[in-house]
């Protein structure tokens, strides 16, 4: 049927795509546990003008017409999410858990923004984030920290960009000094006319112009943010994190103050970015609830699934057959290495082809070994393991001493 399509920029996941999407949700996952954050999950449809309020009319989302709009039957305008920190914060407020209490919460799932899509950016799109919510003692460290063990833990080599932008105060004063300084341009975009600092990191080639000569917003910072900033610089050398100053780094939504950061990588084009983060103290108590400091982020799951490596999706064991009768014993394999060990990935072949191409097609998934079972290794309860990555002689072994092999 030549309707059935998929929408632009919503693809099907499958075969590599999906299995490099599920590890690295796996992997956060098991980091954000670690650091003892508690999963939350927000609606996917909220109402629209909760973004308009938290990422500002002047953020890329709302400027660029981004948000996917759904009118409900009384009128009321809603959209998909388009990204996890305003419904988190809404949910907050909703649940009556804006307390004082410290809160570190983390969210996995599906975000939407229509835009164009391109390699790096799609309309449905995966992220991972956390959100730490209070007064918390050099938070902003503990968030580089869990994104740096996420990085670390997938073999990804990322560089760690930040900045500082200040408090409110001296982020309204230095928008003011760059709506003057602007000014005397004409072709300023709408976009920097809403909120001048966004002119740190235009793409427009006059807007970078101009701003090569004006002022940073390390000028309008005061004594105590500058000490500020040169102690997490500090505790960030401490820590062994690697780091770059760019005084050049806003975030894309309006809410964000204080410390803010980038990992990118340079295995990406000019989609660079894979996690994106800060703190955006103030934004609760403007959508209603109380006067709390925050930071978070958020990590671009497809992103980071384009350039993880093969080899940690890992598969363990293929178990192919010569003979039909072969089969249930090859089955009796398998069951045994799970239940001695749940995370070994083992296939029981179960389709028609000949002992030459199982073999083709264990090598060709990405399998680390492979057993062939037949008449043979079932009358001598042996085995022999054949290493498919490796240039190694095939281990011929008891059952027993198979599980014992994979087991360490």
């Amino acid at each position: 049927m030549s309707d059935l399509k998929t929408i632009r920029g919503m693809p099907d996941l499958y075969g590599k795509d999906i299995e490099a999407i599920s590890l690295i949700e796996k992997t956060c996952k098991e980091v954000f546990l670690a650091f003892n954050y508690s999963e939350i999950r927000t609606p996917l449809i909220e109402y629209k003008s909760l973004f308009e309020r938290s990422v500002g009319e002047s953020s890329e989302i709302i400027q660029q017409k981004e948000v996917f709009e759904l009118d409900d039957r009384k009128g009321e305008m809603l959209c998909l999410r388009p990204e996890g920190t305003a419904g988190l914060v809404r949910s907050l407020i909703t649940n009556g858990l804006d307390d004082e209490e410290i809160k570190k919460f983390f969210y996995i799932g599906p975000m939407f923004r229509y835009e164009r899509p391109q390699k790096g950016r799609k309309r449905q799109f995966f992220q991972a984030g956390v959100e730490l919510i209070g007064n918390a003692i050099y938070g902003d460290l503990e968030v580089i920290q869990v994104a740096n063990m996420i990085l670390d833990k997938l073999g990804i080599e990322s560089n760690l960009e930040i900045n500082f932008l200040g408090d409110n105060e001296s982020l309204k004063a230095y928008n003011k000094y760059l709506d003057d300084y602007l000014s005397k341009s004409n072709e300023v975009p709408e976009y920097v006319k809403k909120n001048p600092i966004r002119a740190l990191d235009s793409k427009d080639e006059k807007v970078k112009i101009l701003m090569s000569e004006a002022k940073s917003i390390e000028s309008f910072l005061n004594e105590k943010q500058k000490n500020k900033f040169s102690d997490i610089k500090n505790k960030l050398n401490e820590l062994n994190i690697n780091f770059g100053e760019n005084k050049n780094l806003v975030r894309g939504l309006d809410y964000y103050n204080g410390l803010v950061f980038e990992f990118t990588s340079s295995e990406l084009g000019a989609q660079n970015a894979i996690i994106g983060g800060g703190r955006y103290d103030g934004l609760i108590e403007s959508l209603g609830g109380r006067n709390l400091p925050a930071t978070g982020f958020a990590l671009g799951i497809d992103r980071l699934s384009e350039i993880i490596k093969s080899s940690l999706l890992r598969k363990d064991v293929f178990i192919g057959y010569v003979d039909e009768s072969s089969v249930p014993y090859a089955q009796k394999i398998g069951s045994q290495l799970r239940s001695i060990n749940s995370e070994l990935v083992i296939e029981n072949y179960l389709g028609n082809a000949n002992v030459s191409k199982q073999l083709k097609k264990a090598n060709s998934q990405g399998f680390k070994f492979a057993i062939i079972v037949g008449q043979e290794e079932i009358k001598a309860e042996k085995v022999k393991l054949k290493y498919l990555k490796d240039d190694k002689e095939d281990v011929e072994c008891t059952i027993d001493e198979l599980v014992e092999f994979l087991n360490d």
